[in-house]
């Protein structure tokens, strides 16, 4: 059918199509090469409304467009969902407390710390608000602001909110425990986990509080593999979660527990708060399936059946500059020290080496690359580059696909390059 007739059948207009199209949301089924006429189809009526759906739940444009491209089923959107619900209720939470201040004029919580018998508990009267969970919050921020860990669940009465806390280190401890651990088979536990959240307290998640807000660097998702086979940073064994960060190494014992007709893992998670001398927290698994997942078949793997296309500009040696998450959030001013991955060499034939912390990686088995990507073929990700001119100085922006990419799910990162004969 022609666009105005999709228009017409989706309720929008001619623009918002062409706008989609340029935005690569939403192409012609077919665009006729001498008229330039678009035409869609009847099956791209649902992945209209869908985008839309999304748009009006607050998801951005390029949020949308990578669940699209990566063909994301139903149930993997309604856990989007959920996930953006909470960001919502975290974000309504704020305005509510900006709001308590700003009318109150001096709504700046006193938190009173008392110390008996070795243990310390923090109080805040309650007569700010009668919204407890905008009070748990606030106690929440408050303590993380201060540098306390809260260890308890929140005791309520008439007056006062009050919970156990210790004071955390400003400096970090990296653990180093024995993740070599015999295999012991827990059938229980083998397939897919959703990643429902990291909590102070087990009693938190049992009473809806939010999860604690530093869950954004969680993995969406934790699978636990037959016969304890490890993938990303993540191994097995019955009743403990192994974790190998590249850092620091950690034993995080399980427990499988069933609520309201669901399978949750409750896991002792030895994550920020741990390292600086407070207590483990809580990870909360879901489970959404019980397949038996390989870590082959989990990674992302990128086409790289890509023809050489010689880039002049490109060859050469460039040493490292800085790492980023965003290419947005790139500054020339700032110089990452000693960085993981400090130099690569581009050679005119499409070969290519690469310096990393542990040695060096080169041979045309192991990477190449053409104009616009690195081809890393030991690791199946086509890493795309871009060469900006800064003041007179080329800077080399390449996609860094880590295992938080390849099997977390998470966007990529960015390594920042300048050429050898520019560093001082």
């Amino acid at each position: 059918m022609k666009i105005g007739e999709f228009a017409q059948l989706c309720h929008t207009n001619i623009s918002l199509l062409h706008y989609y199209q340029k935005t690569g949301l939403l192409f012609p089924d077919y665009v006729d090469p001498f008229t330039g006429y678009r035409y869609y189809t009847s099956e791209q009526i649902p992945v209209f409304f869908r985008i839309r759906s999304l748009k009006q739940a607050g998801f951005e444009l390029n949020e949308i467009k990578k669940m699209i491209a990566a063909q994301k089923s139903d149930a993997e959107i309604l856990q989007l969902f959920a996930q953006k619900r909470e960001a919502l209720l975290r974000s309504l939470h704020d305005l509510e407390l900006a709001q308590q201040m700003m009318s109150g004029g001096n709504f700046m919580p006193t938190i009173q710390f008392v110390s008996k018998n070795g243990k310390d508990t923090a109080f805040l009267p309650r007569q700010h608000t009668d919204d407890l969970s905008l009070l748990y919050r606030t106690l929440d921020q408050e303590l993380s602001a201060q540098n306390y860990q809260r260890i308890s669940f929140f005791e309520i009465t008439d007056n006062m909110v009050s919970c156990e806390v210790l004071k955390k280190t400003t400096s970090a401890v990296t653990p180093h425990e024995a993740i070599d651990l015999p295999f012991e088979n827990d059938l229980s536990v083998i397939g897919k986990w959703e990643a429902v959240g990291e909590f102070a307290t087990k009693e938190d998640f049992l009473q809806n509080i939010l999860p604690l807000q530093n869950d954004d660097a969680l993995a969406r998702e934790i699978y636990f593999l037959p016969n304890g086979e490890r993938y990303w940073c993540y191994g097995w064994t019955k009743g403990m979660l192994l974790i190998d960060d590249g850092v620091s190494t950690t034993q995080n014992p399980y427990v499988l527990e069933q609520y309201d007709g669901e399978e949750y893992l409750f896991v002792t998670f030895k994550s920020y708060d741990y390292c600086h001398g407070g207590n483990p927290t809580v990870l909360v698994l879901k489970n959404v399936d019980h397949n038996r997942y390989s870590a082959e078949e989990l990674s992302r793997k990128d086409d790289l059946n890509l023809p050489f296309v010689l880039d002049e500009r490109l060859v050469g040696s460039w040493k490292a500059h800085s790492f980023c998450k965003t290419k947005e959030a790139f500054d020339p001013g700032h110089r990452t020290c000693n960085p993981y991955w400090s130099e690569v060499t581009f050679f005119p034939n499409g070969s290519c080496t690469s310096i990393y912390r542990e040695g060096e990686i080169s041979g045309d088995d192991k990477q190449t690359w053409t104009k616009g990507y690195l081809l890393r073929k030991f690791n199946h990700c086509a890493c795309a580059y871009e060469i900006r001119t800064i003041d007179g100085i080329d800077y080399l922006i390449i996609e860094w696909k880590s295992g938080d990419y390849r099997w977390g799910g998470f966007d990529t990162d960015y390594y920042v390059f300048i050429r050898s004969e520019n560093c001082n």
